[in-house]
């Protein structure tokens, strides 16, 4: 892959725009705190509880249940870092979270692999995790790397740090850690991180993995996962914390209520973590769906969930938190058109209303199955969707009144040396056809599917990402060879 300086630049857009008004916003809020107040939540770690506690809040150690009174709530908060640095094994890939710009990841947990030549899935494989790896440090629309499936030929205790350690080895930008679900995991890749970076003390200070934590709707934070986002929160690696209630099962069957169950929620794990280790970066990481009323299963991208996802990135600068909200996820079963009208309404979306980091690049289904065809159009999808978002410089270099003067009333641009300054700032796809029809037929008629599996074969064949020192990727072998023997 090309790379340029200010890489992060290449993720800078427009300023948002809101879809809840202020005092919207400030309802919504009082009604999570209200909640938090008047309901609290049940948390299952009792370190957690007992955090939650010397904070001021109360306790029922007989049901687990904490409730945070306002100003408990407001307090802990402020401990909360607006900004942070997500950062990379390529200093050249630090990605700021400060508002201004748009990333994207690819998405994780996937359980089975589009195979295009049977039209069948197969279950996924840590070939798999690595091949995305290196597919992904490629790509030049993709910020972070996410391990994209569960590999089912790994003992299942360790395909989480197996997983981590094809991504540290074969990607160099930041790694999301998903699947995470007891504190022995959080440790041992929290160790595997300060391998790579160099030491703990360097992980605090460089963010090299961040790492998804799911609450449970309505109102639960669960014990193993809890007590991993305080091992997380020890060492401050960011914690998106992920409320994935569903309207009209897990969550309210109104917009309103079902964003207010997932504010409530995020605060409070959110104080959780601020009560054990304050300072400590939490993200507000909301990938919220609807209930598909005909069945009753989840529906990533219906059009509620991208409503959702727009009013939960509005909420996350509400309370000045960074926002990795909403995810692009299609319901599609197959790559296709399907899956690209899905993800880009999601894409722009999430643009429009502040989302800074956008999950789900690559997988079908509800975020069930990689497709590699897809992986690559989603590419596409992200470049033109930051294309079309990105700031509008407006300056004398910009406006080229002068330009215009010379070239004169029927005159052509195409010679001039501002033309040529510019022109590279086009969007040129690495997928669509370039040529004519008759050249394009010439040429086979290739689907644009097609295509899409060919540069994927040929990103493998022709990319090496920077490798790991050999003592580093032997210590992290070591690590994950002796995860989970007493």
């Amino acid at each position: 892959m090309e790379k340029l300086a200010g890489f992060e630049n290449r993720f800078r857009i427009r300023k948002r725009l809101d879809t809840l008004t202020r005092d919207e916003k400030q309802k919504i809020h009082g009604a999570a705190l209200d909640l938090l107040e008047r309901v609290g939540i049940r948390i299952d770690s009792p370190a957690a509880r007992s955090d939650l506690k010397n904070a001021g809040a109360t306790v029922d150690e007989k049901s687990g249940t904490v409730k945070m009174p306002r100003n408990v709530v407001e307090d802990l908060l402020k401990s909360v870092p607006s900004n942070i640095v997500l950062a990379a094994r390529n200093r050249e890939y630090d990605l700021p979270l400060d508002g201004t710009h748009y990333y994207f990841t690819t998405d994780g947990c996937g359980v089975s692999v589009w195979d295009p030549k049977s039209c069948a899935r197969r279950e996924s494989r840590l070939e798999d995790i690595r091949r995305t790896a290196v597919i992904a440090d490629w790509l030049p629309n993709l910020s972070i790397y996410e391990p994209m499936v569960v590999a089912h030929d790994v003992p299942l205790e360790r395909h989480v740090v197996s997983g981590l350690r094809e991504a540290m080895a074969n990607n160099t930008k930041h790694i999301e850690t998903e699947s995470t679900t007891t504190p022995e995991e959080a440790r041992a890749q929290v160790q595997m991180a300060s391998e790579v970076v160099g030491s703990s003390e360097e992980l605090r200070k460089r963010h090299y993995i961040s790492a998804m934590v799911c609450t449970i709707s309505p109102l639960v934070l669960e014990g193993p996962a809890t007590n991993a986002a305080m091992v997380w929160a020890e060492n401050h690696v960011p914690i998106h914390i992920t409320g994935m209630a569903m309207m009209g099962m897990s969550g309210p069957a109104t917009i309103a209520g079902d964003i207010a169950l997932n504010h409530a929620e995020t605060l409070g794990l959110a104080c959780a973590v601020q009560a054990h280790e304050p300072g400590a970066p939490v993200i507000y990481g909301s990938v919220l769906s609807s209930m598909n009323p005909k069945t009753g299963s989840v529906n990533l991208s219906s059009i509620e969930a991208m409503v959702l996802g727009v009013c939960a990135s509005e909420m996350s600068r509400f309370v000045k938190f960074p926002c990795s909200c909403m995810g692009i996820g299609p319901g599609s079963m197959v790559p296709g058109p399907q899956a690209a009208i899905e993800s880009s309404l999601i894409s722009v979306l999430g643009a429009i209303s502040g989302s800074e980091v956008m999950n789900g690049m690559g997988l079908l289904d509800s975020s069930t199955v990689l497709s590699y065809e897809q992986l690559m159009m989603d590419n596409e999808m992200v470049g033109m969707t930051l294309s079309a978002l990105r700031e509008i410089p407006v300056n004398q270099e910009t406006l080229a009144a002068e330009v215009i003067a010379k070239v004169g009333i029927g005159g052509t641009f195409l010679k001039e040396m501002h033309t040529l300054r510019h022109i590279r700032e086009f969007y040129v796809s690495s997928l669509w056809p370039d040529q004519s029809y008759d050249a394009w037929s010439k040429a086979g008629c290739k689907d644009i599917m097609e295509v899409a599996r060919g540069k994927a074969d040929s990103v493998l064949t022709e990319h090496r990402p920077e490798p790991l020192d050999k003592a580093v990727e032997k210590r992290l072998d070591k690590i994950v060879k002796g995860f989970g023997k007493s």
